[in-house]
């Protein structure tokens, strides 16, 4: 029985990221979006349920900026995975996951970005010994968007 659940349990981690396609480019950028998965997994199983939810594939683009593609797909920028922080890589993916949440509802721009950026903190802070730059930038960003959105209500 003890063998059984052991298996299960370990069976289970290596599916948990199946069902999300990995675009394979090479430069071992699938392996670093599993460790970044992993990641969120490990410290906030939460969002790595709701990524599971609502991101069904996971690419890649040449831009400087991670976005979605659809309402399933998440596009992560060469420039990030370059830079291959592993930490980064999973506030990306937690942060483009808020916007796969809301695709259908039609937020204003600013006021999504906004709320995507808080979505982001609350994961990053979840992790010890985190990069402090990235705590910083989704504070510094979640600031900016809410000024652009008090600047559009005058």
């Amino acid at each position: 029985m003890r063998i059984v659940l052991f298996l299960t349990i370990l069976l289970s981690s290596f599916y948990s990221n199946a069902q999300i396609l990995i675009d394979d480019v090479g430069d071992d950028w699938r392996y670093k979006v599993n460790c970044a998965l992993d990641t969120i997994k490990k410290y906030d199983n939460h969002r790595f349920q709701t990524i599971n939810l609502y991101c069904k594939r996971i690419t890649f683009w040449g831009n400087n900026f991670s976005t979605t593609e659809d309402e399933k797909t998440i596009m992560i920028s060469s420039k990030e995975m370059l830079d291959g922080n592993i930490y980064n890589i999973s506030a990306i993916i937690v942060h483009e996951t808020y916007h796969l949440m809301n695709y259908h509802e039609n937020l204003d721009e600013n006021f999504e970005e906004s709320l995507a950026y808080i979505w982001e903190y609350e994961y990053l802070i979840k992790i010890p010994n985190v990069d402090s730059w990235l705590i910083e930038n989704a504070k510094k960003q979640n600031e900016k968007y809410k000024g652009l959105i008090l600047q559009s209500e005058r």
